[in-house]
């Protein structure tokens, strides 16, 4: 069991942060991506303008510019465009004018604006075109030193477009001409007061899923770590609560095998804790139970024995004749009458408790006035209190309602005023008097007897605790046992207090 609850505890655990560990990086991942994608644009959005606010100052991007415009606007003088370039550029580029795109890639050594889009793509830190306001020609740095018809997107004419109106605008619609996934930011030039192009800043988007990788890698290994760390500390917090539960085990497993003494010894503060209580309080009840059973069998073959004893020897006498005269023989026969009837009363009292005592056992219950029950009860022990010249005083008030067993009840009062005449002197009184408190209502029998020692007192109610005196030696010690099962069966608790030499006074208590 141990084992199988740890297995488990540590399949919980790793369940539990492996689904976490996933959520987490799915929107760490996200997060991440899009949080570096911002940072990267918005610094994108810094150098575009800063190449954008820089470039009418730059000489060399300034004959750039103006040779466009000339060129787009002078169409019957071909002119030198750019330094190294020649006429056939010019007139190719004029060719294409209006039919799309001319992309102009340098790449020609030792040349002014080969040098320029170099310095320009190292400013950016990216590749970076330059778009005239006065034609279709993106001139940039490339591999060969060519001219290239090129169709742009939709998108990509829209981001040139709101760009030559002002706008400083973004986007990823270049990614298929450059060829590769990237980001685009444009910003407009602006010359003597008015729009004169643009500056395009491309960045691939491999660096940064790299970056976004490295992170999302680092996390990996994190949570694995992580994982593991959980995996060690869940054994031992799972060997941590499963010690207890594995005590409580071999605790209820020694109850099983006969010995009630053993305890958990455990000490916690929880639910655990609080069921380790549970188990130490059964051992005792069941400890407690087994040695009132002992206690039980003990007094009970003591009880038998004695009249059974008795009578056996006067029966002896009367078979073997041994009696001498007819007084001797009236006498073993009173005896042995005597020895039955105790018996008698024994058995029918162990019935009684045994039948109050099992669960499925029911009472006679009906609405009644208690205070009836108990002047009935009254009623029947005034000839056994006459007898000893005592007098039983009642003081009832009021009618008292409840559901109970009308015989029953009488029953409980008979046993309490059974057992107070037996133990007063006689010419005393006993006091049957009800009472109201805050709490309810109550019933008390009061007599002027011996008293009952204090430490007698815990258990008076138990089966066979009864007083030796000649004042009860025809009693079988069940007669409180039986009043109290009573008293439980109709929601009442039967008390007692006493003090020696000065009576005693049993109390019900309507609880």
């Amino acid at each position: 069991m141990k084992q199988s609850l740890l297995k488990k505890i540590l399949l919980y655990f790793s369940a539990v942060l492996l689904l976490f560990s996933l959520l987490m990086g799915i929107v760490f991942s996200l997060l991440f991506a899009r949080h570096s994608q911002e940072i990267h644009q918005e610094e994108m959005q810094k150098r575009a303008l800063a190449l954008a606010a820089a470039i009418p100052a730059m000489e060399e991007a300034t004959k750039i510019l103006q040779a466009e415009d000339e060129a787009y606007t002078d169409t019957s003088s071909p002119t030198e465009l750019l330094p190294g370039r020649g006429r056939g550029h010019h007139g190719r580029m004029m060719m294409h004018q209006g039919q799309g795109w001319c992309r102009r890639q340098y790449n020609e050594p030792n040349n002014n604006a080969t040098a320029f889009f170099q310095q320009l793509n190292e400013l950016g830190e990216g590749e970076v075109w330059l778009v005239s306001a006065g034609s279709r020609m993106i001139r940039s740095y490339g591999a060969e030193n060519k001219d290239v018809l090129t169709d742009l997107s939709p998108e990509a004419e829209e981001l040139i477009a709101e760009v030559l109106q002002g706008q400083a605008v973004h986007s990823r619609a270049f990614s298929p001409l450059l060829g590769t996934p990237s980001i685009t930011v444009a910003a407009p030039i602006y010359q003597n007061g008015r729009i004169s192009g643009a500056v395009l800043l491309h960045h691939s988007l491999k660096n940064m899923e790299n970056s976004q990788w490295q992170g999302i890698r680092l996390l990996g290994i994190s949570l694995l770590l992580a994982l593991l760390l959980t995996a060690v500390l869940a054994a031992i917090l799972a060997r941590h609560f499963t010690r207890p539960l594995l005590k409580m085990q071999q605790t209820a497993r020694a109850f099983a095998s006969g010995d009630l003494t053993a305890r958990t010894g455990i000490r916690q503060q929880d639910e655990i804790g609080q069921l380790a209580a549970d188990l130490d309080t059964l051992g005792s009840e069941l400890e407690q139970s087994r040695t009132e059973r002992q206690d039980f069998l003990t007094a009970i073959s003591h009880e038998l024995r004695t009249p059974l004893t008795v009578l056996r020897g006067t029966l002896e006498l009367l078979w073997q004749d041994l009696t001498s005269t007819p007084e001797q023989k009236s006498r073993c026969q009173e005896q042995a009458m005597s020895s039955l009837a105790s018996l008698e009363r024994l058995v029918g009292d162990l019935l009684e408790l045994t039948r109050l005592q099992n669960p499925g056992f029911t009472l006679q219950k009906e609405t009644l006035d208690v205070t009836e029950a108990f002047q009935d009860a009254v009623r029947q022990m005034q000839i056994m209190a006459a007898a000893k010249h005592i007098k039983i005083v009642t003081d009832f008030h009021q009618p008292q309602i409840i559901e109970g067993d009308y015989g029953r009840l009488r029953q409980l009062l008979v046993i309490l005023l059974d057992n107070a005449i037996k133990f007063s002197p006689e010419e005393t009184s006993i006091t049957v008097a009800q009472e109201i408190t805050p709490q309810g209502w109550q019933f008390s029998v009061t007599d002027q007897g011996c008293g009952i020692p204090l430490e007698e007192l815990p258990h008076i109610f138990n089966k066979f605790r009864s007083s030796r005196g000649q004042a009860n030696r025809q009693g079988t010690g069940l007669g409180l046992a039986i009043a109290q099962e009573i008293a439980q069966r109709h929601g009442l608790q039967l008390t007692c207090e006493s003090k020696l030499g000065q009576g005693s006074k049993f109390i019900i208590i309507a609880e």
